[in-house]
């Protein structure tokens, strides 16, 4: 269908209109899912002319640079998903039966896929990192606070995979303790340090290489060790079971997506919606099969040799324990290039400036923040900020559903995408409205997660109640936005 005809005039705002010099837009023009892209970034002087380090910061991403595919895509985000601690899940879940864990995994999937999609999607529409959408909803002063928590949170969980795969590669090869710390944190960075071109190619790259080593440890698992099947010990918490999947992958990583899709094609007119739905779809499908296939792989492992991390069962052969090695290096830098990359890219969104950054600010931060994180591992401190990464995630959920349902509410996308970089001049404008309700109804949405132990126990017991909570106040948060437009426009025709 066409797109609906509308004003090419931006919405009003109490900002000032003029626009940063930074920026040369199309004329906005509508769109919803089935919109065009509405914000067209034509200026070569938001990015710099092809580099082979990336210094684009969070500057919108020029049209030429929009090129990733849906294949890209789903391989860049199952990779991401499939960390060398992801089969923990088979041990968290320990007790499930296979079908049941299989189950409980597409149950999680069609809960968090909505969402996933819409944000997967939100990065084509304008070619933002979700940070910075994040403005527009939570004021530019709420933004630059949660910008300054995601960057301790993917630098936390960078220094811990670090560290977990440090101690991996020690226990398969004895005696080399922080030399692997260091090869580790040395390859991560230098991949991040290149940008998203360099960091697709290590994808598609070492994608079959990745399939390859895991399958092969698989198949010593099964040659050497009697076949156990998981059967079910004990009922089934649905519920928290599908609360702690989704807050384990898909909607830990949703926020991200459009870090990613940015770099894809702008939908257009004459587009299919096959393929516009193949690029919603491709991120959470590829986050959720890695963590179906190499959780269901630790669920079984585990009953068969009483561990789930199958990265360790070769390390008394030397052929295997190169080859676990390759894998277990390759599950690590393939999770944390996705930690460190947009730590890297909110941190530069604290900067509220209006103008883009320095040119080589970006690959800077990368290596500060990697050698930062890496040298917290080596002496072990992240183990002790693991409770407070947690409850950091625990703001996931509502600040994912919020920023969706304000951001097609709104119609953002529909904005010049100047008004993302405004600098505000007064208090106010640090928390314009949206925001104070919007961070209201946040802070209302991790309360309303944390009273889970005042509910009744089957109730939690099939309702993911962190879910839930989300959508309570997310739902409430939309009905205020309504009844506050209705008063302003009653104000207005008064």
């Amino acid at each position: 269908m066409p797109p609906t005809a509308r004003p090419s005039t931006v919405r009003e705002t109490s900002w000032p209109q003029r626009e940063p010099e930074e920026f040369q837009l199309q004329p906005p023009r509508c769109g919803l899912i089935t919109d065009y892209p509405v914000n067209r970034v034509l200026s070569e002087k938001i990015a710099p002319d092809t580099h082979a380090v990336e210094t684009l910061g969070i500057a919108p991403v020029p049209d030429h640079e929009r090129n990733m595919r849906v294949g890209s895509l789903f391989v860049i985000w199952s990779l991401a998903s499939a960390s060398a601690t992801t089969p923990v899940i088979g041990l968290v879940l320990k007790g499930m039966g296979l079908p049941d864990f299989l189950w409980v995994n597409v149950l999680a999937l069609l809960v968090g896929l909505v969402p996933s999609m819409l944000l997967a999607h939100m990065g084509r529409q304008v070619p933002i990192i979700s940070m910075v959408m994040a403005r527009r909803t939570y004021g530019m002063g709420g933004a630059t606070v949660l910008s300054v928590l995601y960057t301790i949170v993917g630098a936390g969980w960078f220094g811990l995979n670090t560290d977990v795969g440090g101690q991996i590669l020690a226990t398969i090869f004895p005696g080399h303790g922080v030399m692997w710390y260091l090869v580790l944190g040395a390859i991560q960075i230098a991949l991040v340090f290149f940008g998203m071109e360099v960091l697709e190619k290590f994808y598609n790259y070492t994608a079959l290489v990745f399939l390859l080593c895991y399958a092969v440890l698989a198949y010593y698992l099964f040659e050497r060790y009697p076949f156990v099947m998981p059967r079910q010990v004990g009922p089934i918490a649905w519920g928290k079971d599908i609360d702690l999947i989704l807050s384990f992958s898909l909607l830990a990583w949703a926020y991200i997506f459009p870090t990613v899709t940015r770099f894809c094609p702008p939908p257009t007119p004459h587009e299919k919606p096959v393929r516009r739905a193949l690029y919603m779809l491709a991120p959470g499908v590829g986050v959720m099969s890695a963590v179906l296939t190499m959780g269901a792989l630790g669920l079984i492992a585990l009953g068969m040799t009483g561990d789930w991390n199958i990265a360790l069962l070769g390390k008394s052969l030397p052929v295997w324990g190169e080859i676990s090695a390759i894998g277990v290096i390759l599950a690590i830098a393939h999770t944390n290039a996705m930690n460190l990359y947009p730590a890297v890219t909110t941190l530069l969104a604290v900067n509220t400036s209006g103008r883009t950054s320095r040119r080589m600010l970006q690959p800077t931060l990368v290596i500060v923040l990697g050698i930062f994180s890496t040298v917290l591992a080596i002496l072990g401190i992240l183990e002790f900020i693991q409770g407070f990464l947690s409850a950091l995630g625990s703001l996931l959920f509502p600040f994912t559903f919020i920023l969706v349902v304000d951001w097609f509410h709104g119609r953002y996308y529909a904005d010049s995408v100047s008004l993302f970089y405004r600098t505000p001049r007064r208090f106010e404008e640090w928390f314009a409205w949206p925001a104070p309700w919007a961070i209201a109804m946040l802070v209302a949405g991790v309360l309303l997660g944390a009273s889970e132990h005042r509910l009744p126990p089957t109730l939690v017991h099939f309702i993911p109640w962190q879910v839930c909570s989300a959508l309570i106040v997310t739902a409430i948060y939309y009905l205020g936005l309504r009844l506050a437009g209705r008063r302003r426009r009653r104000s207005k025709a008064a």
